[in-house]
């Protein structure tokens, strides 16, 4: 038997490994994907007229990151590259989609989750379900509390574990992966997109503050953290804000402040002669004193608060000084 015959066998096996590395890196590469984006797109958004995607990778630090929030099992394919789709109607972003993959009694399961810009759950489909039970929990109690959830409910519904008391004992497991499910795309969404996410809001936020089919214009080209003002702020996001007819009307600016006791993104609207017209928190105020404290500031200029004396006054007097531009 000539070389060739001793080493043909060989040949064949390592063939034969190297099918199955390529089929599990399509795999990887496609385990947070719509495997078909047009009709899922569509289906979740009936409004949507088209749809683009953001690619990027989940790597060390989102999963630490994720490790902090979610102190459940994670498995490696849930790293690498994943994609982001959002659904536009006529050019404006109306919603998000992103697939989860979890591990069921059934093998994988894969959700796609529809999110509005705020995070909150739209919708859920499922992708890829081999448990019996995926047919029953589409259309009960269980989507009548997942949709509309946010991180937080979601959360303590895990923690303390009445909700899944409140459904029948054959739907508990796949209703638990579910919630996980819908918490770690909450988190990673927020995390892994940050800055995607905050280019996506800034319109919602500056309408809020002006009538529609007004104008945004980037000022800020990187986050930029403010030094010397006794707490932790990091100026996200600076733009322009036109009318149709290319008039100015002020800037909106987004913040991210860690007071004592607060923490949060703050949206600032300011105009043309620097007076704040609105402020909002993008997860809510979490008690009324807060929302006070900073609400009482509308109407003013950095002139007025110049010898601040309150938190909310300092966040409002470091902001307003320290734009990207005069």
């Amino acid at each position: 038997m000539t070389y060739c015959h001793i080493m043909r066998p060989y040949r064949i096996l390592l063939i034969g490994i190297l099918l199955m590395m390529c089929s599990e890196i399509v795999n990887a590469q496609a385990f947070c994907a719509l495997r078909d984006p047009v009709r899922r797109v569509y289906q979740m958004f009936p409004e949507a007229t088209a749809y683009r995607t953001i690619t990027s990778t989940v790597g060390p630090e989102h999963r630490a990151s994720l490790l902090r929030e979610l102190p459940f099992a994670h498995h490696f394919n849930e790293f690498g590259r994943h994609s982001l789709y959002v659904a536009l109607q006529d050019g404006k972003p109306i919603g998000l989609i992103h697939v989860r993959s979890e591990k069921g009694r059934w093998g994988l399961v894969e959700i796609c989750w529809a999110l509005d810009f705020d995070l909150n759950i739209l919708g859920f489909e499922f992708q890829r379900c081999r448990d019996p039970q995926c047919a029953k929990i589409t259309d009960g109690p269980v989507e009548d509390f997942i949709v509309g959830s946010n991180f937080e409910t979601l959360a303590k519904s895990v923690k303390e574990g009445e909700f899944l008391e409140s459904i029948p004992e054959s739907q508990r497991t796949l209703a638990m992966t579910m919630l996980q499910s819908a918490l770690k795309t909450i988190s990673l969404t927020d995390t892994v997109w940050r800055e995607e996410l905050i280019s996506l809001r800034a319109p919602f936020h500056a309408e809020s503050a002006f009538e529609s089919g007004i104008q945004l214009e980037p000022i800020l080209a990187a986050p930029k953290r403010v030094d010397d003002v006794g707490f932790d702020l990091i100026v996200w996001g600076e733009w322009a804000i036109q009318d149709a007819q290319d008039q100015p009307l002020g800037k909106l600016i987004m913040s991210s402040l860690l007071l004592p006791g607060f923490s949060d993104d703050l949206w600032w609207v300011v105009d043309e002669k620097g007076s704040l017209i609105s402020i909002e928190c993008q997860s809510g105020w979490p008690d009324e004193a807060t929302a006070s404290a900073f609400q009482q500031l509308i109407g003013r200029s950095i002139l007025d608060i110049k010898d601040c004396a309150t938190a909310s006054e300092l966040a409002a007097e470091a902001v307003l000084t320290k734009q990207a531009s005069p």
